[in-house]
């Protein structure tokens, strides 16, 4: 199976400085390559007897200059320099042959502007080191990392990246991994919400609670934000602050990622079958009342990360229909409720039912695969 694991890279000055360069290594190769095939591909659309651009190409182009033009690019690793082209060939095969990313159409390349752009370089498995807690980075030596790689398998490459001040090294890797087999044969429905982040029809804990990060944070948000346009762009004020905003972004993410692993692993540790819903998320965020809160909650990631560790822990993933009426159905007779309101909390029926809205909803989800 592959699979990725990252952890956070205990860099000094020196050693942060050193990863920046890599950064703009790869971001200057990808920006020459994006233009030279924007320029190339349009000669090629007025004279078809010029050669259609393609990565590999461009590399060859690079590598025939750098030398002269670009020194500095030996700085540091020979992937910094490399990979772009590959990443920017498929970037355009992708949008040529119009797949589809989170439903939408993939778009055209874009150059990535310094201080707006993500701060990553890629290098490749030959020259990936680990020796305990230690990784080594070419034309840099040893770095620290926060944890020892926990798995054991093949390291296909590993890709560097800056979040706010922080630096992380997410390894790809080929491992057996061993399925751990859920700890009971129960079942167990999931409903999800923004007042409570998930309802379980069954197990110790029936009510898992969001922490709303963003919520929590929106004064101090907005604060730094009427701070930062008062400041003269780019002068030290400015960066510091805009670290500090940064900062504040990761945090708020952070604890909403932490949230949602620890319920996605404890419903796959715990549950032989969960049930969850197929969300129109797309759909939710359009109301632009209830759009912030349903993006402080991290559905899509939540749908994520079940899919991948169900297989881990060789747990049945159900996805229910998008059009089961789970809140409008009695959980006990199966009787529908068409004139249930969403300001209705509390489920009530004709046969005596009268549970919360959201574990009555578990309790049908729960029961999906047996209608």
């Amino acid at each position: 199976m592959k699979i990725a694991f990252k952890t956070r890279l205990l860099a000094n000055n020196k050693q942060a400085s050193h990863m920046l360069k890599a950064c703009g290594v790869a971001r200057f190769a990808w920006n020459w390559g994006l233009a030279a095939w924007n320029e190339q591909y349009k000669a090629f659309k007025e004279d078809s007897i010029q050669t259609k651009p393609s990565g590999m190409a461009l590399k060859k182009q690079l590598n025939a200059i750098k030398k002269e033009q670009f020194p500095w690019m030996y700085e540091v690793s020979k992937y910094a320099s490399q990979q772009p082209f590959i990443f920017l060939n498929q970037a355009w095969s992708d949008y040529f042959k119009k797949k589809k990313q989170n439903g939408k159409p993939v778009g055209r390349p874009r150059f990535k502007k310094k201080g707006k752009s993500i701060d990553s370089f890629y290098v490749g498995g030959d020259q990936v080191v680990v020796s305990g807690r230690l990784v080594k980075v070419p034309n840099l030596g040893w770095l620290k990392m926060a944890e020892p790689i926990k798995y054991g398998g093949h390291i296909n490459s590993m890709t560097i990246t800056r979040t706010a001040d922080k630096w992380y090294v997410s390894f790809s890797m080929d491992v057996e991994v061993s399925m751990l087999p859920s700890k009971s044969q129960a079942r167990c429905g999931v409903d999800l919400g923004i007042n409570k982040l998930a309802t379980l029809s069954n197990g110790d804990i029936r009510y898992w609670d969001t922490p709303r990060p963003l919520k929590s944070s929106l004064r101090k948000l907005a604060r730094y934000q009427r701070r930062l346009v008062k400041k003269v762009k780019s002068s030290k004020g400015y960066q510091v602050l805009k670290m500090k905003i940064a900062q504040l972004h990761k945090r708020i993410a952070d604890i909403r990622r932490n949230t949602l692993h620890q319920l996605t692993r404890y419903l796959t540790e715990h549950f032989c079958d969960v049930t969850i819903e197929d969300l129109n998320v797309k759909g939710m965020m359009a109301n632009r009342t209830l759009a912030r809160h349903i993006a402080d909650v991290g559905l899509y990631e939540f749908r994520r990360q079940m899919v991948y560790k169900s297989d881990w822990y060789q747990t049945t993933l159900t996805i229910a229909d998008r059009w089961f009426a789970s809140s409008k159905l009695c959980s006990d007779c199966g009787v529908r409720n068409g004139e249930l309101k969403l300001s209705d909390r509390v489920f009530r029926c004709e046969c005596g039912n009268g549970k919360c809205r959201d574990y009555n909803a578990s309790l049908n989800l729960e029961m999906y695969t047996a209608r």
